[in-house]
Formats: structure tokens, sequence, C-alpha cells
């Protein structure tokens, strides 16, 4: 092996072993020596909690959570910890999805803060040599960190192909604007990495639960039971890719963000169940039966493009609809049950029947 090459660790979980996840996140960090990279004393977590109902394979898991907080505390006794995500263009769902997803919880009781990125004040920062941005506005809690540790999930994405380490970023860029680049996400997400590089040195990524299929809020649950972790974010998701049984190829930002020096696609593999190949074919994303997705790409792409969406009236309304839809339809149709596959579980059950019952 290389040794100059970056370190990703994929960890089986013990299934069935009680505080096993969150041992499996502890050492998939030491064996990716997060300490080498994390510096200082003002960390921040980045979270995804995309949703405020309880689909497992939607958000950051409690228990994966959980093990990233142990370990910072454990290593660096001083730390101040931030934990942190936005609410979502078309939602704001954050504050919710913070308490129902056992986040708040894990915060009062490891003494960590939660910020709702989307409440915060931006600073305007100058894009260098950008693909798309020429300066991004990120808010004060990401520009004062030392140091973010990104926690995303395992998961397929309507209009990235994945999302991972790298594209969990997108929800530090202001929820106002967020949503006029996705025509050209993949060079954003390019942008939005290279003004992060020197902050966003870790990443540990859930796959306990992933999801597949039209991700990243209305896909189907996947019980991958693995940890990934890296200092290197584009290595991180092509490793991701592979287990998720999907080409490189097809995650076209990974591959900008390799070419823009984000990080690299060679990378020393350690790994506990052998040689790299798809813990589950992950079903890919199909814009057809991803309603709210096809029709704002195809509205983008016609005149009425200002008139949707950039009318404030009338992009209220199609964000509700689009909300309405989310957290109603579907999720009368399939969410429940997808819920419930998970909830049916002898082990993953256990974690997320606790946050279910309490929100009942």
């Amino acid at each position: 092996m290389n040794s100059n090459k970056s370190k990703v660790v994929v960890l089986q979980v013990p299934y069935g072993e009680i505080g096993g996840v969150q041992r499996t996140v502890k050492k998939a960090m030491e064996l990716a020596s997060w300490n080498d990279h994390v510096v200082g004393e003002e960390i921040v977590i980045k979270v995804n909690l995309i949703s405020n109902q309880l689909v497992p394979g939607q958000c950051t898991s409690p228990w994966v959570l959980e093990g990233v907080i142990q370990q910072v505390f454990e290593s660096i006794p001083g730390a101040r910890l931030t934990i942190c995500d936005s609410d979502l263009a078309a939602a704001q769902q954050c504050d919710e999805a913070f308490e129902m997803w056992g986040h708040k919880e894990l915060a009062e009781t490891y003494g960590a803060r939660f910020v709702n990125l989307s409440k915060e004040a931006g600073v305007k920062i100058d894009v260098p040599n950008g693909l798309i941005f020429r300066e991004m506005e990120v808010p004060r809690s990401i520009m004062n960190a030392d140091c973010i540790i990104t926690v995303p999930v395992l998961k397929t994405h309507v209009l990235s192909t994945i999302t991972c380490a790298l594209k969990h970023q997108w929800g530090i860029v202001n929820r106002t604007v967020r949503h006029q680049y996705h025509l050209v996400f993949d060079k954003a997400i390019a942008d939005l990495n290279t003004v992060l590089r020197d902050k966003l040195r870790f990443a540990v990524v859930d796959g306990t639960i992933g999801m597949e299929g039209n991700g990243p809020r209305t896909g189907h649950p996947v019980i991958c039971n693995l940890v990934i972790a890296s200092p290197d974010l584009v290595a991180c998701d092509a490793v991701a890719a592979a287990l998720m049984g999907i080409p490189i190829e097809k995650v076209t930002h990974t591959k900008i963000c390799a070419k823009r020096g984000i990080g690299s696609l060679e990378y020393e593999l350690v790994s506990d169940f052998g040689n790299l190949k798809p813990v589950h074919s992950f079903a890919l994303p199909d814009k057809k039966w991803a309603p709210i997705f096809f029709w704002e790409l195809f509205l983008r792409q016609t005149p009425l493009k200002k008139l949707f969406f950039d009318t404030e009236v009338i992009f209220r309304f199609v964000s509700w609809i689009a909300t309405q839809y989310n957290s109603i339809l579907w999720f009368k149709l399939r969410g429940s049950k997808y819920a419930q596959e998970i909830l049916n579980d002898p082990y993953y059950g256990s974690e997320f029947g606790r946050l279910a019952n309490r929100a009942l």
C-alpha cells in the first residue's frame, strides 16, 4: 500500500450488540487516524436532519452521532462541540427533526450545542476559481469552526446520484438561494467543498441504515450495518459508491471534486470484511417517480422558470405543495410502511422504536 494515500475505513457493525454502533464508529475513526486531522477546540459536527418524520435512513442515526460525540470528547476534553444542519428550501423541518431524531437528547447529555444554520447570520467569502459561484454566504458557526466533521447517511439522490461526504455540505448554503442551483448541482457542490476545504477535515458515514431509490427523503431504507470513516471526502465517496454498487462514473460531482484537488480517487482501504464489493445493490433514483424533482427540473428549463421560482408568493405555494407531498401523501402511502420495516428489525428496531414511542 502507498502510505501517502488517504485511508478509507469500512467496518461492519456487530449486529445485535448493545453499544456496537457507537464502538464501531469510534474504532473506524481511530483506524482512519482522525486525531491527525481534527484539531482545535471549536468542532462542528454536520449531521443530516432532512426530515421531521421518523423514517430510518432519512437522517443521521442517533447511535452513529453518539459514537462521534464520544470519540471527540474522550480525545479532546476541552472541545466545544456544535451539532448543526439547516432547513430545506421548501420546509422548516430542522428544529423538529433535531428533537424527533434524538439529537437534542444527545446534545443535552454531552453538553453540546445545536445550531439551525438557516437561522444564523452568514459571512460572504470568495470562491477561488469557482465553477458556478464567485462568492458564497457561509454561516458564522461554520466560519468560526476549527474543524468540521461531516456525518452523512449512505443514500442515493435524485439530482446527484448519491449523497454522501461531499454533497452533505449543501445544507450549509443559504436556503433562500439553494434551490436555484439544481441544474448545475454537481459544479455547485464542488465549489462549496472548495470553500470549506481547510475546515472540512473528516467524514464519518452512517451506513447503518442507508436509503436507495428516490432519496434523499422519499427512498427506501436499506439495512447495510456498516460505518465508513476517512479524512478524504472524495475517496470516502468513491468507496461509498462502490459499496452501493454504483459506478463512480455516474457520480459526477465526486469526479469534479477530484479534479479540483479536494481529494483523491486513489486510497488505502482498511476493511474488516474482505475486498471492496457492494454491500447491497442500491436501486438508482428514477425522476419519473420523484414528482417534486421531476417537475422542478422541467419547469426550470422553460420560460415559466421566473414565474415559479423567482416570484415569492408562487414559490411559497409550490413549496407548500412539495411539503404536503413529502409529509402527507408519500408518508402515508410508503414512508410509514418503510419505517415499520425497520421497527420490526430486532436490532435497529430498538434504536428507532424508542424514538417512535417518545414521538407518540
